[in-house]
């Protein structure tokens, strides 16, 4: 499954709780501390920016900016430069240019710097990290988006724990006021050996090691585990796999406008007529996903759902189609093959449309089927081989689960909307 560029989110929630391993994992050896001190001239990567280009663009003469070029690109490929990344310029105090650094993630740094003869060299600088496994347990009271952030957690964590439960949680109308969730997960740090508890700057999260969500008093319980040679991923503890054939949403959408009907006033026609599909209001340019894997068999325009793609799936007896879509995504055409989670377009309003929403219908041997009903099946279980080890592991991960404390906190990200974090699903209760 790729990854998609639009997160997302919205849920129930309020009383958490915490618990720290003390286990550790360093991963780099310290770098050397550099010698000379440089004049630094700092800047962020632009959207279409090359090495090349910022480099030409902080003044460097075009001999110089060739040569860091070519020391840069033995450590580190630049066709991975992403944008909004910083990065500096060293000068003496003769302005001189001495090196460059990139700052390709917070434990991660480029640096290109001159010898006393003039010649470049590069050398890509590690920062040691740890990873402690934590756990954290809340009560839907509000949204999920407010109880991790009031923990002190980020929203990237929101979207790992409801990446999870994509499959059998529709987090914008499933949940209600009381369900559970539980979650244990890695985070990692930077490792300050100057500090009593080794613990630098947190740097990401590391995998969702097991959650649990009671929707509506029902327990969906999900243990990552390494089901080699077959594949990595979430199980129940029945050892089921939590990937499931179809997606239960294929887009990050604020609200469902309209449901499966036989009979819906039509805002535009001003007829009543059947509504074979769901609605899901979103901004114009959110990506939709394949809701499953299977091949494009239309891909085109007509007046009432504007652009749409239709695709027959693995199961043939399965098609889906995306409408009023604003574009498509690259490389879609008819007999293209797409994966689960695939963007294939973009919400927008072509065809008969009063606003920006995807038109998302579901088809089994050709009847419409409302897809907000559909029974899912699971993917592969755990290897026989693995059994024994999944039951360990299973075992080890209840435990944390259940093994909590209360923990009050109040995250300084509680008072900013969910749109400055580009979250879409879980969070966004209101436009």
């Amino acid at each position: 499954m790729k990854s998609r560029y639009y997160i997302l989110f919205l849920l129930p929630l309020f009383l958490f709780c915490r618990k720290e391993n003390t286990s550790t994992t360093q991963i780099v050896p310290p770098a050397k501390k550099e010698q000379k001190q440089y004049i630094r001239k700092e800047g962020q990567v632009k959207y279409g920016d090359t090495l090349e280009r910022i480099l030409l663009r902080e003044h460097v003469a075009r001999p110089t900016a060739f040569k860091i070029i070519s020391a840069f690109v033995q450590v580190f490929d630049v066709r991975r430069i992403k944008p909004r990344k910083k990065y500096a310029v060293l000068s003496d105090s003769s302005r001189a240019i001495k090196g460059f650094e990139y700052f390709a993630e917070k434990e991660q740094t480029v640096k290109v710097l001159s010898d006393s003869s003039g010649r470049f060299m590069a050398v890509l600088k590690k920062v040691p990290l740890i990873t402690k496994i934590k756990s954290i347990c809340g009560t839907v009271e509000t949204t999920l988006y407010d109880a991790i952030l009031n923990l002190g957690e980020t929203p990237e964590l929101i979207v790992a724990f409801s990446d999870v439960f994509q499959w059998d949680v529709d987090f914008f109308i499933d949940p209600r006021r009381g369900d559970e969730f539980r979650i244990v997960y890695e985070k990692i740090y930077e490792l300050d050996p100057n500090k009593p508890d080794s613990l630098g700057e947190f740097v990401r999260y590391g995998k969702v090691l097991a959650g649990q969500y009671n929707l509506n008093h029902h327990p969906l319980i999900a243990i990552y585990f390494n089901n080699a040679p077959k594949s990595s991923g979430y199980y129940d503890p029945d050892g089921k796999s939590f990937q499931k054939t179809f997606l239960k949403s294929p887009l990050n959408y604020r609200r469902i406008s309209s449901y499966f009907t036989g009979a819906r006033y039509h805002p535009i026609l001003k007829k009543v007529r059947p509504h074979y599909a769901v609605d899901y209001a979103a901004p114009k340019g959110t990506p939709v996903s394949a809701a499953a894997d299977g091949t494009v068999i239309e891909k085109g325009y007509n007046r009432g759902v504007g652009n749409h793609i239709k695709i027959r799936h693995t199961n043939p007896h399965y098609v889906t189609l995306y409408g009023h879509l604003s574009r498509f995504a690259k490389g879609i055409r008819k007999g293209a093959k797409v994966k689960q989670r695939d963007v294939i377009g973009y919400v927008g309003m072509t065809g008969l449309a009063t606003g920006p929403h995807l038109h998302y219908a579901f088809y089994e041997n050709g009847h419409p089927i409302n897809p907000l009903k559909i029974k899912n099946t699971s993917g592969d279980p755990i290897l026989t081989e693995n059994q024994k080890r999944f039951e360990s592991v299973k075992k080890d991960m209840l435990i944390r689960l259940m093994d909590a404390r209360v923990l009050r906190f109040r995250s300084p990200y509680a008072y900013l909307h969910p749109s400055q974090f580009g979250l879409g699903r879980v969070g966004m209760a209101t436009p």
